[in-house]
Parts: C-alpha cells; sequence; structure tokens
C-alpha cells in the first residue's frame, strides 16, 4: 500500500492550495479544470514518501546517507513565486534529521527543481529558492528566541531533476551563473548542485526499488514521454508488471490512474495504437479502472467531436445520398477533432486559438489531427502549438 503522507506545509492562500496537486483529492476532481502536465505528475509522485526515500538513496552520496534518518523525512511542497519565477510549479523540499542529532532534529534541505526543458539558468533559480529557505529559517529562529551567535543554518542540497528530448546542457555549479572577471573568483558563491538527467540514462540505470515499483514506474514514462519511440517502451509488458501484486489497492489504482492520463495527455508522438495498446495493459492489470485522458481532455475531446459528428451528419442528409452520409460522417470526425483542438488551446491560451482554425481546417488527416490533440494538451504557449503544428504539416505532406 502506497503510505499515507506526513509532510509539514508552509501556510499558504485558498487560491495557492487549489493550485498544488495532492492525493488527498480524486483526480478527477483535481484535473477537471487542468491538464496532467509534466510539472503536476512529477509533483504528485514525489509527495509519495516511500518514493521520496528511494529516490534519495538512489540519488545521495554514501557518505551522507549513513548520517541521516531518511525514513524520518517530511515533505514540503513549496512555491516559491514571484515575477521572475511566475512559470515554477514543481519545487520539492525534503528536510531530513541527522541520525545522531534527532533529539535537536538537525537537518538538511533536500530541494529539487523539475525541469522538462534545457534550462540554463537552473541554478540560479535554485538560488533563490535557497535564499527564501534562509530567510525563514533565520525568522524562525528569532521567534525561538535562539537566533544567537551559535546558531547554524540547516544545510541545502541544490538538485535538477530534468528529462526532456535533450540531454542537460546547463552547468551545476552557481559561480556558472556569475561574470567571470579576474580578480572575483575568491568572493564568488561556490556551490555545486546535484543533476539527475533521465534524458541520458538508459532504463538500466534507473532506481529499481522492488518495494516502489512506482518510483521506476514513474522514471521509465518520464524518460520516454516526448520520445518518438514510446509506443515501444509502452509495449513492455514488464513495465506494469510489478504493480500486479497492488491492483486491488485504491492507493495502486489512483496511481494508474495518473499515470494514464499522464501518458495521454502530455505526449505528442504515441500513435492511435499505441494508445490502444496502453489502454488496453493498464486495463488488464487494473480491471474496472477508467483508463484514459484526463477529465479535462476527455471533455474537450467528447464535446469537438460530439459536435462535429453532428455537423457532419447534417450535411450528409443535405446531399440525401448514401455517399454524401458517409462524407459527412468522415467530416465529422474531422471537425470534431478540430473543435477539441480548438477548445483545448482556447482554455490554455485564450482567444487567439481561432487563429488557427484555418491552418487546422485544411487537415484531412484523422491521425494528424489526433497527434495535435496531444501537442495542445502539451504545449506551454500558442507560439509553441503552432511551431509544431507546422512541423506535424509538413512531415506528413
Amino acid at each position: 500500500m502506497v503510505p499515507q503522507i506526513t509532510q509539514d506545509q508552509d501556510p499558504v492562500s485558498p487560491e495557492e492550495q487549489e493550485l498544488r496537486p495532492t492525493w488527498d483529492k480524486p483526480i478527477e476532481e483535481q484535473f477537471a479544470t487542468t491538464l496532467v502536465t509534466h510539472d503536476t505528475f512529477f509533483e504528485l509522485v514525489f509527495q509519495l514518501k516511500k518514493v521520496a526515500c528511494s529516490f534519495l538513496l538512489f540519488l545521495l552520496p554514501l557518505t551522507l546517507q549513513k548520517q541521516l534518518s531518511i525514513p524520518h523525512l517530511k515533505i514540503s511542497v513549496r512555491h516559491f513565486r514571484d515575477d521572475n519565477f511566475r512559470e515554477t510549479r514543481s519545487d520539492m523540499v525534503y528536510e531530513i534529521p541527522l541520525k545522531k542529532n534527532r533529539k535537536k532534529y538537525v537537518k538538511i534541505y533536500i530541494v529539487i527543481e523539475h525541469k522538462s526543458y534545457d534550462d540554463t539558468h537552473a541554478m540560479s533559480q535554485l538560488f533563490y529558492y535557497e535564499a527564501q529557505i534562509v530567510k525563514a529559517e533565520i525568522d524562525s529562529a528569532k521567534k525561538k528566541g535562539i537566533y544567537t551567535k551559535d546558531f547554524k543554518l540547516s544545510p541545502i542540497i541544490l538538485v535538477v531533476f530534468h528529462h526532456g528530448e535533450v540531454i542537460f546542457t546547463g552547468s551545476v555549479e552557481l559561480s556558472d551563473e556569475f561574470e567571470k572577471i579576474e580578480g572575483t573568483e575568491e568572493f564568488t558563491i561556490k556551490q555545486k548542485g546535484i543533476l539527475f538527467d533521465l534524458s541520458n540514462k538508459n532504463k538500466k540505470e534507473l532506481p529499481h526499488d522492488p518495494h516502489v515499483p512506482e518510483l521506476y514506474i514513474a522514471l521509465r514514462i518520464m524518460q520516454v514521454i516526448m520520445s518518438k519511440n514510446i509506443d515501444e517502451v509502452l509495449r513492455e509488458e514488464e513495465l506494469l508488471e510489478e504493480l500486479k501484486p497492488y491492483t486491488d489497492d485504491p492507493d495502486y489504482r489512483k496511481f494508474a490512474r495518473l499515470l494514464a492520463c499522464y501518458v495521454f495527455d502530455s505526449n505528442y508522438h504515441l500513435t492511435q495504437k499505441g494508445e490502444k495498446q496502453f489502454n488496453q495493459q493498464l486495463q488488464q492489470t487494473f480491471k474496472g479502472v477508467k483508463i484514459m485522458w484526463s477529465p479535462l481532455a476527455e471533455r474537450y475531446i467528447a464535446t469537438g467531436v460530439k459536435q462535429g459528428r453532428a455537423e457532419g451528419k447534417a450535411e450528409g442528409r443535405i446531399e440525401g445520398k448514401i455517399e454524401g452520409r458517409a462524407e459527412g460522417k468522415v467530416l465529422g470526425e474531422l471537425e470534431g477533432r478540430i473543435e477539441a483542438i480548438i477548445s483545448i488551446l482556447d482554455v490554455k491560451f485564450g482567444e487567439i486559438a481561432e487563429t488557427a482554425r484555418d491552418s487546422l481546417d485544411v487537415i484531412t488527416d484523422i491521425n494528424r489531427l489526433q497527434e495535435l490533440i496531444r501537442i495542445a494538451t502539451k504545449c506551454d504557449t500558442f507560439e509553441e502549438f503552432y511551431k509544431k503544428l507546422k512541423l506535424v504539416k509538413r512531415k506528413r505532406g
């Protein structure tokens, strides 16, 4: 069973709480108004305490592990937002006590910043978060009356967790964020972060704890979510094999639902055949679990297809011929997918979505439109969608 999560949360506003994914709410409720993005998937998976423990046992140097009471870690999902980092959504902070100082609760922080793209300034972003933690510790010490000359800050380890279409090229040396001027070297902040890059690992290099199967499965999916061979990976029967002993566990069924939503919402290389095969594999493993897109994506797709089919059937009736009705059905399928794309883009980017309609209307290939639905759910900006739209049209002719 997935253990209950015990974590100390910083006070947040109701609006902020709504933006924070949590296992306490049903998947259907959380994603009724948003899509399962890379960030939300990462944040939910790494909120699980046993996932966090298993990952840190894999990530941290053995010398450090021996000093830490990792099973007693506290999980704090913090959102350090300001005008500079408005896009940030998935910062994970683990507080871990030292074994020999459990009574005093001497601890270290592990701050993880998740990136699904190559960000050369990830360390400066993490440095900003580090500064916030330092401030919070000092403020807390002052309130407790222990901010004396003997007061020491807790060590902070910065981690860049990356997966993407290319390997991470940014530096994890904080000093590289500063201009190199002769004579300033000894005064420049020197701190090295840890890089965990899924993009340059093979599956045998991933942590594979038999007691925490969801960690390996989540990492493997994140590793290939943007890959062109995602169909091949999802056909691997052993991918879900380790979940079979837990198929009746409600928590693992939640995990299966989240996994499926992530796969369908956030990839754009998975073919219709691949979707069907993965869906079948999940259904066979977790019988009775509804597996497909997130509720938001399902709603838009269903609404668009229904509207398109209605228009297509009307056109067929006007023609009054069998071939007219058949053509109307095809047009309905095409129009339905176009409406689904426009609806998703409209929710994410507003009225500008309509400017894509002319480019979409000329596409007469169902598979191409299905691929564009996946692209629409994944893109962070309208410009990114439009660029990929052009690529899809060009590569398929």
